[in-house]
């Protein structure tokens, strides 16, 4: 079985020459992810779990920079693929950045944020207005960070049947736990009715204060896959933070929804490892890939 993990971060190392976001190191010790990861690092913990792929997101501390990962792919084309982040409240140089780099081989869309102060209102006071008909134009894939305003990202997803959109970690405030997450993940849901809509089933272990394989979650995550089918549910890790934080590894993130989650079939597994990933950005498997007898 294929297997693609549908968010990672990497980064470069804060320097001289590379600032980071102010107070950039604070934040990552404050989310708890792993002090250091780099694309070398990443493949070796990749290649021991057995993880084929992997979708690099751009870490705000970064300052959103993804030439790491341009080189990650250049080095592996195989293994990587990156979501570029874009300064969407400026549009002008928001499209020269996606004029530039879209169709690039690594490039395979676009991450949004609308989580963090100072941009959480930007889906919804027209700021990101231009964004949509210029993504559904151009059939960029797009992944929102977007736990609240889950109405308007159905209006958008209505207005633009043509617009791929994923939303990231279930639909979820980050530091919501266990039952009070019942709402986002109702609202997330909800979103399942529109067709070009999709859903990453990540970061699973900040949602659960219980150890291990988090039984809480269970039948919140049957909830969405569904709603949704799990050809639409991504599975995916955030590993620095789950490495960094909760002291999980890739062996315990696979087997969970391998092994831990029974109301999933071997076709639902396959589709939601990686085959339904790789579908959605077209970034083409080999054919032995789809046997889910594997």
């Amino acid at each position: 079985m294929m297997i693609a993990d549908a968010q990672v971060h990497i980064w470069g190392n804060e320097a001289p020459d590379r600032p980071w976001l102010p107070n950039g190191a604070q934040r990552l010790r404050h989310m708890g992810h792993l002090p250091e990861l780099d694309a070398g690092q990443l493949l070796a913990l990749m290649d021991a779990a057995g993880v084929d792929r992997a979708v690099i997101v751009p870490p705000t501390w970064d300052l959103d920079r993804f030439d790491v990962g341009i080189a990650a792919h250049a080095a592996h084309p195989d293994r990587f693929r990156v979501m570029i982040r874009i300064p969407v409240n400026r549009p002008e140089e928001a499209r020269d950045m996606l004029e530039r780099w879209r169709g690039h081989p690594a490039i395979s869309g676009v991450r949004l944020t609308f989580s963090f102060d100072g941009e959480r209102d930007w889906i919804g006071d027209g700021t990101a207005d231009w964004y949509w008909p210029y993504a559904e134009r151009h059939d960029i894939a797009t992944m929102l960070l977007v736990p609240h305003a889950k109405a308007k990202v159905a209006e958008i997803a209505r207005r633009h049947p043509g617009l791929r959109l994923t939303v990231d970690h279930m639909g979820i405030l980050g530091n919501t736990t266990d039952d009070a997450i019942a709402p986002y993940i109702e609202a997330t849901a909800a979103l399942a009715a529109h067709p070009n809509i999709c859903v990453k089933l990540s970061n699973l272990p900040s949602f659960s204060t219980e150890p291990y394989p988090y039984r809480n979650l269970d039948g919140y995550i049957r909830v969405l896959v569904s709603a949704f089918g799990a050809a639409r549910c991504f599975w995916g890790t955030d590993i620095s933070r789950m490495m960094g934080k909760y002291g999980v590894g890739y062996r315990e993130a696979i087997e969970h929804l391998m092994l831990h989650l029974a109301f999933l079939s071997a076709a639902d597994k396959q589709m939601i490892m990686g085959r339904g990933l790789c579908d959605w950005l077209r970034w083409p498997y080999p054919a032995q890939s789809t046997d889910v007898n594997e």
